[in-house]
């Protein structure tokens, strides 16, 4: 049997993982004193509501070594495959954690990705690998496969508001401001090294249309699926589903809510697509 591990960066659910049969492993958020296991003990909404409500800013902790080697051996010792599709190593310690772990366990049946993005770009690459272990292909295939299709996967996510960005430091207290007094939104892209600046859209209606136009001038391979991911903004998601398909998107759509990691820096109501470029 194959067996497909990664980590909560890629947002999707633990009652998601069980119907896909993969295992998440979680990462760990903290608000003031008090630790939660992302997905287990606080769910991505729960997280955005302490995120917004709470005085203390949240920090997050990798998944340790340890518990990487407990499920790598229980797997590999049972007679299983293991592919582990891991958040980016630039902007985690949990892929330096399962590198530890595989070290330890030295075994050909153990295969790492760094899957070089995070949130909808992971979870796509999760629900690809996923496809491929039910169509009958090996461990060796998938993870040939994935590695070849990183360099075109794209993640953009569009920011509501500077506030959080400010927060974390990644930028000033004059440019937040300037930013909000005229309505602009800061567009990222998630990629091996970090979530990098790449543009801003003035107003809130331009949003969703800056990622429709990407997906004109950058089309998604309709043979994948295509992520919508919100920062607890369910409804907005759904309606810009509807948008994509009115644009013409053939791809099949899901839908995740993104997680503490990522939310801490760019807050609530943000939303983002994650595709396999054509």
């Amino acid at each position: 049997m194959i067996r497909i591990i990664t980590d909560t960066l890629c947002d999707l659910t633990m009652e998601h993982a069980k119907e896909l049969s993969i295992d998440i492993m979680p990462l760990t958020v903290r608000f003031g004193e008090k630790d939660y296991k992302c997905g287990i003990e606080l769910s991505n909404e729960e997280f955005y509501e302490k995120l917004e409500t709470s005085s203390d800013a949240p920090s997050t902790a990798a998944v340790n070594p340890y518990d990487f080697e407990e499920i790598f051996r229980r797997y590999i010792e049972a007679g299983d495959d293991v592919v582990a599709i891991l958040f980016s190593r630039h902007m985690s310690a949990t892929f330096q954690s399962a590198a530890t772990a595989a070290e330890n366990i030295n075994s050909p049946s153990l295969h790492l990705i760094d899957c070089e993005n995070g949130a909808m770009g992971q979870a796509l690459l999760i629900e690809t690998a996923v496809t491929m272990r039910d169509s009958g292909m090996s461990a060796e295939e998938i993870t040939k496969k994935i590695t070849d299709i990183l360099p075109r996967t794209m993640t953009y996510i569009v920011i509501d508001t500077m506030e959080y960005l400010k927060r974390g430091g990644r930028i000033s207290k004059s440019a937040a401001l300037i930013g909000g007094l005229m309505k602009l939104h800061p567009v990222v892209q998630v990629v091996a090294d970090g979530a990098k600046p790449i543009d801003k859209v003035k107003g809130k209606k331009s949003c969703n249309q800056w990622l429709i136009n990407k997906l004109t001038e950058r089309p998604a391979d309709p043979s994948y699926k295509l992520v919508i991911g919100h920062s607890n903004a369910p409804e907005r998601a759904e309606a810009f589903r509807h948008q994509l398909v009115e644009a013409g998107v053939t791809n099949e759509i899901f839908i995740t809510c993104i997680g503490p990691v990522v939310g801490t820096h760019i807050g609530p109501n943000c939303l983002g697509i994650g595709y396999i470029e054509a």
